[in-house]
């Protein structure tokens, strides 16, 4: 027999909005059981009651409020950023990679630049500082799938005992995107997380960062 509570738990844990409001108090229950009873009826072939649901629901907020928190904060210790940007894209083929191995033979990068590249099952992207920008597509001499310009990185430093932890990553992703700002580009490493937006959003991104790092510093 298939349970009901596994089938609750997956629900509201694929609803970000749900989960938040369940955990905080602020759910109402009997009306989250009404719209969510046909699915749990459907998966798992029987038939519900609203009452069950909201048990249900009641038992889970019990079981999260003892987990560690999906969203956290994490103490920033930089704030850093690179402007401006420019993103060129082109279909992952052998030439395509070809031209990648032999372009650092010929572009020169300092450390005031900006360049990253990646290799996905269907593109080629590099994300660069805009001077450089004629001179890899110079290089490449293929036609770009897709080229963006006025594009800006924001980069988030933390100490590195932040790698092991649960939910890093999306506690920071997750200040961007309360703030509903469209994230062209995540790039990541060890203990920066740097998000790639255009110029429009580059302030109030600075500025939600700036603000959380004043929050997380130790008082004096």
């Amino acid at each position: 027999m298939i349970k009901v509570q596994p089938i609750v738990r997956d629900i509201v844990m694929s609803d970000f909005e749900a989960y938040s409001a369940l955990v905080n108090g602020y759910m109402n229950m009997s009306g989250y059981a009404y719209k969510i009873k046909s699915k749990v009826e459907a998966l798992s072939k029987k038939k519900v009651t609203i009452n069950s649901l909201v048990v249900s629901l009641s038992r889970l907020r019990q079981d999260f409020k003892k987990a560690k928190p999906l969203i956290r904060e994490v103490p920033i210790t930089n704030v850093t950023t690179k402007l401006p940007l420019t993103e060129i894209i082109y279909e992952n083929s052998d030439e395509s990679i070809l031209k990648l191995e032999s372009l650092h033979k010929k572009l020169a990068i300092s450390r005031k630049d900006f360049f990253t590249s990646t290799v996905s099952t269907t593109e080629l992207n590099i994300v660069c500082s805009s001077s450089m920008a004629g001179t890899i597509m110079k290089h490449f001499g293929i036609k770009p799938k897709f080229i963006t310009h006025d594009l800006t990185a924001v980069g988030i430093s933390f100490g590195k005992e932040n790698f092991e932890i649960p939910n890093t990553l999306f506690s920071l992703i997750s200040v961007v995107a309360r703030a509903r700002i469209n994230i062209a580009e995540i790039i990541s490493t060890y203990t920066e997380l740097i998000f790639i937006v255009a110029e429009k959003d580059f302030s109030r991104t600075v500025s939600l960062f700036s603000d959380m790092y004043k929050s997380t510093q130790p008082e004096i």
